[in-house]
């Protein structure tokens, strides 16, 4: 793998634009992302168990949000071809898919990127695991309860939605506790004080964070009966919401 170019975006002068998955934010995508989001391979390895645990025979694996393709490429090599299992990444972006398709450059055959919208006209099919990494948080809140509903409807009985988002503190001012520590973390990765706040900026309004209840409420509201967290640091916080049903083996 070639080596990841450091995130130095927010180093700039300049005032930043509202944030955008665009090519620059792709060329350092990976080391925003290992340098951002707590414990972020630990969370990789958990959501490669659970869809281990989750996947079906003859069905599909879906990563919605799929960026630079680092968690598909660890999901098709840790699943068994014996599985008949078919991979779907989608992403909005271009820039990420292309250094997705470089990375999953020999797995193609049982994996297919999609240039797609969330909200487009897009449908799972066959879905035995759906994947969502830091991904719902960047739809807006009002548009959340359908776009889970269409995730559910998609789903084998017995299969599973992982989610992993951003979330707010359920007490406001424990919240801003957890927001401090996140900048402290961000700033033992190597994160000026300037960078952070002018990341902050070009995220506002555009990543929203709700509570953990607020989340578990849209799981339930789109079907799921059973719910829980299998991940939490402060500010962050990894769903598991399983379609009732038998799975199939």
């Amino acid at each position: 793998m070639p080596h990841k170019k450091k995130d130095t975006l927010f180093k700039k002068s300049t005032a930043p634009g509202k944030f955008e998955f665009n090519e620059p934010v792709a060329r350092v995508f990976d080391d925003m992302l290992e340098r951002s989001v707590p414990f972020y391979k630990e969370c990789q390895q958990m959501v490669i168990d659970l869809a281990l645990h989750f996947a079906q025979k003859k069905s599909t694996v879906y990563d919605l949000g799929c960026s630079t393709g680092t968690l598909l490429r660890h999901l098709v090599k840790a699943i068994p071809k014996s599985n008949n299992i078919r991979f779907v990444g989608l992403d909005n972006s271009e820039a990420m898919l292309k250094k997705a398709r470089g990375k999953l450059k020999g797995h193609l055959k049982r994996c297919e990127l999609v240039e797609a919208d969330l909200e487009s006209d897009f449908k799972l099919v066959d879905a035995g695991v759906v994947v969502m990494n830091y991904t719902l948080q960047f739809l807006p809140p009002k548009r959340r309860a359908a776009m889970l509903k269409k995730i559910y409807k998609g789903l084998r009985p017995g299969g599973a939605l992982i989610l992993i988002e951003k979330v707010r503190g359920e007490s406001d001012s424990l919240n801003d506790l957890f927001v401090e520590q996140y900048h402290t973390y961000k700033q033992n990765q190597g994160y000026s004080k300037l960078e952070i706040a002018k990341k902050r900026e070009a995220l506002e309004d555009v990543l929203i964070p709700l509570k953990p209840g607020k989340n578990r409420d849209l799981l339930e509201g789109a079907g799921f009966r059973q719910v829980d967290i299998f991940f939490k640091w402060f500010n962050f916080a990894g769903f598991l919401a399983v379609k009732s049903g038998k799975r199939r083996r």
